[in-house]
């Protein structure tokens, strides 16, 4: 059940993403989504390989989050910031979980 706990945020995006993909097209999700939702999956795989390095690529897709709430885009909603800030906690948190188990 622990290795699936990896795998949440990596699967949340891919849904997420995929069902807008399927309904505004996919030429309407930047490429660097993909490539984010991609290193979600390499830290995941990482991190149930018991490797505690496997969180830096999930610390970097929230530290990306951060960085693109404060570039202004007329946004309704600032999603990015509570977003980036919750998985920088949970890829710190899974990353002392693997350390510890070892």
């Amino acid at each position: 059940m622990k290795k699936v706990f990896y795998f949440m945020p990596a699967i949340f995006g891919l849904v997420f993403y995929s069902l807008l993909a399927a309904f505004s097209g996919f030429g309407a999700i930047h490429a660097a989504v993909w490539i984010c939702i991609a290193m979600l999956f390499v830290s995941a795989v990482l991190l149930t390989k018991q490797k505690w390095f496997g969180s830096i690529p999930g610390i970097l897709v929230g530290v990306l989050l951060i960085w693109m709430s404060v570039q202004y885009a007329g946004q309704v909603i600032d999603i990015e910031r509570p977003l980036g800030i919750g998985l920088i906690l949970f890829y710190i948190l899974c990353g002392a979980i693997s350390r510890s188990n070892k």
